[in-house]
């Protein structure tokens, strides 16, 4: 019975419908997320006085935990549901590429950030930004150029989006 009872869980979480919180819950799990962003800005702080401490047995930051990405694909989902602000976004012809956390990416190798998702997310402090890499929404250090954080399919891996919301 424990089994079963694991699975629908497990089924209803992966199909999303899990997913409702009340206003505090939301605020709260958005707090997390401000808190993994701060934590981040302190150790690159840390980083620009000591770039040689940067390396693979730095890990990296904890900023999109399984509460704060639902949350973010709930204000995406919620973002894109009209027909206008589908048209808005861009279309992604190239092969996915899979960047990791603090993995240098030029801004050149992102797309723009569509301004329906720019007022729908949080606020970010200046010189970080968020962007798009195919279907994953990518937290980015714009003086640094690297990676942050990665939301991956935060778009949906469906791909409506990808031709403007006319697939």
């Amino acid at each position: 019975m424990r089994t079963l009872a694991i699975g629908i869980m497990g089924c209803l979480f992966v199909a999303g419908s899990a997913a409702a919180q009340t206003a505090a819950e939301r605020e709260h799990i958005l707090r997390e997320f401000r808190q993994g962003v701060a934590v981040y800005q302190a150790q690159h702080q840390c980083l620009d006085l000591f770039p040689e401490a940067l390396s693979a047995s730095v890990p990296p930051p904890r900023i999109f935990t399984l509460p704060v990405a639902t949350v973010f694909r709930q204000i995406i989902a919620g973002a894109l549901a009209s027909d206008d602000a589908m048209a808005a976004m861009p279309r992604v012809t190239s092969p996915r590429h899979h960047a990791s956390v603090l993995e240098f990416v030029p801004a050149t190798a992102l797309h723009a950030f569509p301004q329906v998702l720019e007022r729908a997310l949080p606020p970010l402090p200046e010189g970080l930004e968020y962007r798009l890499l195919d279907h994953d929404l990518v937290l980015r250090d714009a003086g640094a150029g690297v990676i942050v954080a990665i939301l991956r399919d935060a778009l949906g891996a469906g791909g409506a989006w990808k031709d403007g919301g006319k697939e």
